[in-house]
């Protein structure tokens, strides 16, 4: 299995660097990825094995196209530090085996990555940081156009609908003027490993729960490096001056609508 598991990492890394990078959805906080064995197998066990390797091959494809920030992917980690590749080797090794079945056209099995916690894609390729957090505090020094007055706000959703944002491990929502408002910098390594700081959905109605009953909606302007919304300063600095009062980016509800 051990040779067998190399050969498949090997065969897989050579298709990614040969096909168009398609960034994989992490939007659920899980990888699933499904594997077959063929029905000519000699048994059932021998059929299953060879689906666990092929769910292996379909889950080291999957985890490479992860977008850990606007500049690296999983795929770069990877191929950057014999160390990472380790790590993700062995995540995938002993991945969790959700469902197995047999129907006509072979043996299935389907596995789960984490992409938060413990053992999960993020712990194994983010590095830890070797700097304190940023405070988050309104180093923002704008003057809101907008009065504050349907407060207090229990989370923040930006409304990327229609800006072909891509789901990351590590984003930040910036200013036009390349000003971060919000992101990796501003927590621990515990804390961007254990629940990440940015939740995703696909409306601004459903999926938002993180943002809590009473989030302050802003609507971003663009994207930057793909996975970070772009704010106006006006939204910037009521974004910051709101936080003072509830301290929900401290808390981290913030979700990004796709």
């Amino acid at each position: 299995m051990k040779k067998l598991f190399s050969t498949i990492v090997a065969m897989a890394m050579l298709l990614m660097s040969c096909t168009v990078f398609a960034a994989t959805d992490i939007s659920g906080d899980v990888i699933q990825v499904e594997g077959v064995g063929s029905l000519a197998n000699t048994s059932a066990s021998t059929g299953y094995r060879a689906a666990k390797a092929d769910a292996m091959r379909n889950a080291l494809e999957e985890v490479q196209g992860v977008r850990i920030d606007s500049e690296t992917t999983v795929q770069d980690s990877i191929t950057a530090s014999d160390v990472i590749r380790t790590r993700v080797n062995g995540m995938i090794k002993g991945a969790k085996i959700v469902r197995k079945y047999q129907d006509r056209d072979g043996y299935h099995v389907i596995m789960e990555i984490p992409v938060r916690g413990t053992h999960s894609l993020a712990a194994a390729v983010i590095p830890e940081r070797t700097t304190a957090p940023v405070p988050l505090k309104p180093a923002i020094t704008y003057t809101p156009q907008v009065p504050v007055s349907s407060g207090p706000y229990t989370g923040l959703i930006v409304d990327c609908t229609g800006l072909g944002l891509d789901t990351a491990m590590a984003p930040g929502v910036f200013t036009a003027d390349n000003k971060l408002v919000y992101g990796q910098d501003n927590f621990t390594y515990e804390q961007v490993i254990s629940k990440g700081y940015v939740g995703y959905a696909k409306s601004l109605t459903s999926g938002v729960s993180r943002a809590g009953s009473n989030p302050l909606i802003v609507r971003a302007q663009g994207v930057k490096g793909y996975v970070n919304p772009i704010v106006s300063s006006a939204d910037a600095a009521r974004i910051m001056v709101e936080n003072q009062q509830t301290g929900f980016l401290d808390k981290c509800n913030v979700v990004f609508v796709r």
